[in-house]
C-alpha cells in the first residue's frame, strides 16, 4: 500500500475553519472555479484564486486576500451550486437554511428566489431529473424530496419515511433519463422515477453519501463505517470501517474514500482493496472532484476543517518517484502476499490430512486433535419460536462431533451490530447449536454461517461455511387451526387477475413455513390464509377469491403495503388501485394535521411577537445613548428596558426552536402515515396519492387526506 509517495499536486490555506459537509465548488462568472464553504453558524467563504467575486455582499475576508465572506441571517445547514438559470452558463449558489432555501447568483449579486422549506433542509443538489431537462434544485428535508425551477417554483415533490441525508440524480436503469436516488435516514437507498419510487434497496444503516461511479454502478457510504458499490441494484461488495466516510468520489479508475478523521483512501473499483493512502493533518469537511487548477483534468480537492486544501491528481500512481526507479507494482506485492497466505493455508491443511490418514491405524483412545470423520457435514434449518417472538437458527453436524463456536454474520439482525458469536462451556458441547434471529425489518436476510466443528476433546476444529437466507416475510408464521378467524377493523381491498397457484408459490418464496402452502385441489380458485406476527402476536389475513378479489387484513398499515408492494414486483403488475380501510392511520392523520396547523399558527404569532420586540430595541437603543449626554437616570431607566426585551427575545427564540422541532416531528409522523397510503397502491395510482395528498396538506383539508387513504385520487 502506498502511503508515503502520494504528494498533493497544490495545497492552500483558507485561513478559516470549515464546518464538515457543507462545501461546494462553482463557476459563478462561468469561467473561473471558486471553492465556497460554511465556516461557522451563518457565513460562507468564496475563495476565488482567479480574481475577486463582483459582489456587493460578500466582503473580503482580512484573513486572506483571495477569500470573501458572506454572512446571513440564518444558520446554514447545506450547499450546492449549478447552471439553474436557462440560457445562463454561470452557476447559481443554493444556500439552505433551517427552513429556508435561497437561490443566489453571485456574479450579479442577487436573488433568484426565496423559498419557505417547512419540512427543513438537510441537504441540496442541483441537478436534472426525469423528464424535467432543465437544472433543478433538488432540496431533501426531514421527511419528503422537493425539486424548484430557477424561479422557485415547485416542480415535483414526494415523501420519504425519515431524513433525507444524501441525493444523486443518476441513470440508474440505462433509458437515457436520470433517476433520483435517495439516501435516507431510515437505511434505504430508493430510487424516484418520474416521482415514484420503483426501487427499494435495504441496508445497514443510514445512508451518508452517494456518488455515481459508472453509467451503471454507483457507491455508497453508511453511517455504520461501510462503504460499497452497486450496479444495476446488485451490490458488488462492500468494505466496513469504525470512521464514516465523509465523501465518495470516482477518481480515475479508483473509488476514493475521504473519512471523516481525514483519512483518504484510493480503493479498487472491482474488489474494494486499498491501492493508496493519505492522511490529512486534520479532520475532514469535504472532498470534491473538479479541475481546480485549470489544466484539463479533474483533481481531487480534500478540505480539512482547520481550513487547508489540498489537491492530489487521479494518475498520480502513474508517476513520481516509484515510476523512475520502476519498483513492483502494489499489485505485484499484493499478488506475492496472497499466494504466501495460500502457501501456508495449504501446508496446515495438508499437514491435517496426513494426521487423519495416520489415524486410522491408531485405535479410537489414540485418535489424534485433528481427526473428522470424512462424512461429516454440517446442517442448518430455522424455524419460528412463537414462546420467544423470533426465529430459532439450528446449527448442527450428522454424526458424534461437536459444534465448538458458531460465528452468525447478517446484516441488520443483531442490536450489537452484523455479527453473533456462540461458543458454550466445554461441559455443554453438543452436536446441536441454538441462536436466536429477530430481525426487526420484513426483508430479505442472507445469513452467513461458520462453525468450527470437531469432537468434544479435539484441541483442533475444522471450519464449515453455509448461507441461509430468510425471506422477506420471515417474521410470520401460520396461524394454528384451533385459532379463531379474527375480524379486523384494518384492511386494504384490490382486484387482481391471476391465478391461485401463483399466489402460492408467492407466498412459499416470502414466508418461511414447516411445509409449503398447496391447494386442495388443482380446480380451487381461492385461498384463504392467516399468520401471526412473532413480533407482537397481531393476526394477518389474506383471503383471495374466486373473481379476483384479494382482501389483506392486517391493523399495520405498512406491512399492508409491504405486501401489497412484494405482491406487485412478483406479478409484474404496472398499476393497481385499491380501497383501504385503517381506524388508527387515519385518527393519527387527523392528529398531525391538526397539530401542524396549532403550529403553524403558534410561529406565525411568536414571529410576530420577536419581530415587534425587535423594532423595540432598534428605537430603544439610540435614546439610551442620547440620554447619556444629559440624564444618566433616563439612560439607566432605557438600557433596562433593554435588558428587558432581550430576555424576552431570547426566551422567544427557545419556545420558537420547540415549536419547530414538534412542527417537524408532526411533518415527518404525517408524511409517514401519507407514504404509506402510497405503497397501498401501484403505479399511476401510487403517484397520484402524493399529488393529492400534496394539494390536501397545502389546503389543510383533514377529510380530503383521509379520502385519499381510503380510496385513493380517484
Amino acid at each position: 500500500m502506498q502511503i508515503s509517495t502520494v504528494q498533493p499536486v497544490f495545497k492552500l490555506e483558507l485561513n478559516h475553519k470549515v464546518t464538515p459537509g457543507i462545501v461546494t465548488i462553482a463557476k459563478y462568472d462561468g469561467t473561473h472555479l471558486c471553492l465556497t464553504a460554511c465556516a461557522g453558524y451563518d457565513k460562507i467563504i468564496i475563495h476565488h484564486p482567479h480574481g475577486a467575486v463582483a459582489s456587493g455582499r460578500a466582503q473580503r475576508s482580512q484573513a486572506h486576500g483571495e477569500v470573501s465572506e458572506l454572512n446571513l441571517s440564518q444558520a446554514v445547514i447545506a450547499l450546492a451550486s449549478g447552471p439553474l438559470k436557462p440560457d445562463v452558463a454561470r452557476d447559481m449558489l443554493l444556500i439552505g437554511s433551517p427552513t429556508q432555501i435561497l437561490a443566489y447568483d453571485v456574479h450579479d449579486n442577487t436573488d433568484l428566489f426565496f423559498k419557505e422549506a417547512p419540512d427543513g433542509v438537510n441537504v441540496i443538489i442541483a441537478g436534472s431529473f426525469g423528464k424535467h431537462h432543465e437544472t433543478l434544485a433538488i432540496v431533501g428535508g426531514n421527511s419528503s424530496v422537493l425539486g424548484l425551477n430557477w424561479e422557485g417554483g415547485e416542480v415535483f415533490w414526494n415523501v420519504v419515511s425519515g431524513k433525507v441525508f444524501s441525493m444523486i440524480a443518476f441513470d440508474f436503469d440505462k433509458d437515457g433519463e436520470n433517476e433520483l436516488l435517495i439516501g435516507c435516514e431510515d437505511s434505504y437507498i430508493r430510487v424516484l422515477k418520474n416521482n415514484q419510487f420503483v426501487v427499494e434497496l435495504a441496508e445497514t444503516g443510514p445512508v451518508l453519501c452517494l456518488t455515481p461511479v459508472t453509467d451503471v454502478r454507483f457507491a455508497y457510504g453508511l453511517a455504520n463505517g461501510t462503504i460499497g458499490i452497486y450496479e444495476e441494484g446488485i451490490r458488488l461488495w462492500r468494505v466496513k470501517s469504525k470512521q464514516n466516510a465523509l465523501s465518495l468520489q470516482w477518481s480515475g479508475e479508483t473509488l476514493a474514500c475521504c473519512w471523516n478523521n481525514g483519512r483518504v483512501d484510493w480503493r479498487d473499483g472491482v474488489s474494494g482493496r486499498v491501492l493508496r493512502r493519505v492522511q490529512m493533518r486534520a479532520a475532514a469537511a469535504a472532498m470534491l472532484l473538479s479541475d481546480y487548477r485549470s489544466v484539463g483534468a479533474p483533481d481531487l480537492v480534500c478540505v480539512s476543517d482547520k481550513g487547508e486544501v489540498l489537491g492530489y491528481s487521479p494518475h498520480q500512481e502513474e508517476t513520481g518517484f516509484n515510476a523512475a526507479k520502476k519498483l513492483p507494482s502494489e499489485e505485484d506485492r499484493l499478488a506475492i502476499t496472497e499466494l504466501f497466505n495460500k502457501k501456508q493455508a495449504l501446508t496446515v491443511e495438508l499437514q491435517h490430512y496426513e494426521a487423519n490418514a495416520s489415524s486410522a491405524t491408531n485405535s479410537l483412545d489414540e485418535r489424534p486433535a485433528t481427526a473428522m470423520p470424512t462424512n461429516t457435514r454440517l446442517q442448518v434449518a430455522v424455524t419460528p419460536v412463537p414462546d420467544e417472538g423470533s426465529l430459532g437458527l439450528a446449527i448442527s453436524t450428522n454424526n458424534e462431533t461437536v459444534v465448538r463456536a458458531a460465528l452468525v454474520l447478517a446484516e441488520g439482525i443483531f442490536e450489537t451490530g452484523e455479527t453473533l458469536a456462540r461458543h458454550p462451556p466445554a461441559s455443554e458441547l453438543r452436536s446441536l447449536l441454538h441462536v436466536s434471529l429477530r430481525p426487526p425489518r420484513d426483508v430479505p436476510v442472507d445469513v452467513h454461517i461458520k462453525a468450527l466443528v470437531g469432537y468434544a476433546d479435539s484441541e483442533q476444529f475444522h471450519i464449515f461455511e453455509l448461507t441461509k437466507q430468510l425471506p422477506r416475510f420471515s417474521m410470520y408464521t401460520l396461524a394454528p387451526p384451533s385459532l379463531a378467524k379474527h375480524r379486523h377493523e384494518s384492511y386494504v381491498t384490490f382486484r387482481i387477475t391471476e391465478r391461485v397457484q401463483r399466489i402460492c408459490i408467492w407466498i412459499n418464496q416470502n414466508f418461511l413455513l414447516e411445509q409449503e402452502v398447496e391447494l386442495q385441489s388443482e380446480e380451487a380458485k381461492e385461498l384463504h390464509i392467516g399468520f401471526i406476527c412473532l413480533r407482537d402476536k397481531s393476526q394477518l389475513d389474506m383471503d383471495f377469491g374466486p373473481d379476483g378479489q384479494v382482501k389483506i387484513s392486517t391493523p399495520d398499515i405498512r406491512l399492508a403495503g409491504d405486501l401489497i408492494q412484494s405482491l406487485g414486483i412478483y406479478l409484474n403488475l404496472s398499476d393497481l388501485q385499491s380501497v383501504a380501510q385503517f381506524p388508527e392511520a387515519e385518527k393519527k392523520l387527523r392528529e398531525e394535521m391538526e397539530n401542524a396547523s396549532q403550529l403553524g399558527e403558534m410561529r406565525s404569532r411568536l414571529a410576530a411577537e420577536t419581530a415587534e420586540r425587535a423594532q423595540l430595541i432598534t428605537a430603544l437603543l439610540p435614546a439610551a445613548q442620547d440620554a447619556a449626554s444629559f440624564d444618566l437616570k433616563e439612560m439607566l431607566n432605557r438600557y433596562k428596558e433593554v435588558v428587558m426585551l432581550n430576555e424576552e427575545l431570547l426566551t422567544g427564540c427557545h419556545i420558537r426552536s420547540s415549536t419547530q422541532e414538534q412542527a417537524v416531528a408532526s411533518l415527518k409522523s404525517l408524511h409517514r402515515v401519507l407514504q404509506q397510503a402510497a405503497r397501498l397502491r401501484v403505479g399511476k395510482h401510487s403517484k397520484a396519492v402524493v399529488a393529492a395528498s400534496r394539494k390536501a396538506v397545502r389546503d389543510d383539508n383533514v377529510d380530503a387526506l383521509v379520502k385519499i387513504l381510503q380510496v385513493g385520487d380517484s
